[in-house]
């Protein structure tokens, strides 16, 4: 290469939503009392508090000021919409950033996973303290989040969280514990790779389920009404009662993902009405409380007309069912989205 030619620096974007990586505490020793305070730092506090890579040009942008435990299905649907306005009208963006909340974290990123038509890297992060107390990880998450933003490894992959030097599918992905830093764990088959402490990125394997551009949903939102049809979540217990589930249905659920007892079963009386509402129309996703291990497509939920969560987490699955109905998609074509997205 000719000495004096000069490689062009790299152009993120970061959109701010809020969260912790964008909240402030009392003081430096505050990592838990800052949730209860809800103190979303303005762009002025927030900005001397982080550090971007020299050798990227990172632009912040304001999304919104919230929580994550505010995020729902307007907020994905605006953040997807931003998101390819920016690509629309920066063409040259290596990738986008979002900065978001931990709580709700894994589920705006499967959103965007599966609904955005574009190859360019969407990298979302988050922290487990805030920016303004000792040990932060706020700023070294947003550090990684930009260099794996701007890197090319990452084209291809679909939508990612960097979290603690590591680097995951957004459909894997799932908050594992309350406080700690590595609370974001892959729920089967481990992380796709890491960034190490000289901003290289590493990829050792790549996720093979559809995805951003090859996803079935990927222009889904620009065609269809909104609200996306209701689907709930619901837990079982020992000694449940069926009730639960027929209150739901008759409060206009059209799906249900049942968190059932490994490795997939029901009390008998739930079990009879999990038959009377798919019977009626209703589409059930048969998932797990366990914290991994596939739900497979055995042959008696096939008997039975519900359909294996594959290895989604349950609010993962609640997603990609109310995504499958507002496709209205059959029975035998949600089987086939689960085993394939």
């Amino acid at each position: 290469m000719n000495s004096n030619t000069t490689q062009p620096t790299a152009r993120v974007a970061v959109l701010l939503t809020g969260g912790t990586i964008g909240s402030g505490g009392t003081d430096d020793l505050d990592r838990l009392d800052y949730v209860d305070l809800a103190h979303v730092l303005t762009d002025e506090e927030a900005m001397p508090l982080y550090r971007f890579p020299a050798h990227i040009e990172a632009t912040t942008r304001r999304f919104s000021r919230i929580r994550s435990n505010d995020a729902d299905e307007q907020f994905w649907m605006r953040l997807r919409h931003r998101i390819l306005e920016l690509i629309a009208d920066e063409p040259d963006l290596a990738g986008i950033v979002v900065a978001h909340g931990t709580a709700t974290l894994e589920e705006t990123a499967y959103f965007l996973h599966l609904t955005l038509p574009t190859s360019v890297p969407v990298i979302v992060t988050g922290a487990q303290r805030p920016p303004t107390s000792m040990a932060s990880d706020a700023q070294t998450n947003l550090y990684n989040a930009v260099i794996l933003a701007a890197s090319p490894e990452a084209v291809g992959h679909g939508v990612l969280v960097a979290m603690d030097d590591r680097i995951f599918s957004a459909r894997d992905v799932m908050k594992t514990a309350n406080h700690a830093l590595d609370t974001f764990q892959a729920r089967d088959h481990g992380a796709l790779g890491d960034i190490d402490p000289y901003g290289q990125v590493w990829f050792y394997r790549q996720q093979l389920r559809r995805h951003t551009i090859e996803s079935r949903f990927a222009n889904l939102l620009d065609t269809v009404d909104m609200p996306l049809p209701s689907v709930e979540i619901m837990s079982v217990w020992a000694g449940m009662s069926a009730d639960v589930l027929t209150r739901a249905v008759a409060a206009g659920a059209r799906g249900i993902v049942l968190a059932s007892m490994p490795p997939g079963m029901s009390p008998s009386s739930v079990e009879s009405e999990v038959d009377r509402v798919i019977a009626s129309g209703v589409v059930v996703v048969q998932g797990s409380r366990a914290i991994t291990g596939r739900l497979t497509q055995r042959r008696g939920l096939d008997k039975r007309g519900l359909i294996g969560s594959d290895t989604l987490s349950m609010p993962a699955a609640r997603i990609l069912l109310s995504l499958c109905l507002a496709a209205g998609l059959d029975r035998d074509q949600i089987v086939d989205v689960f085993a394939t997205h």
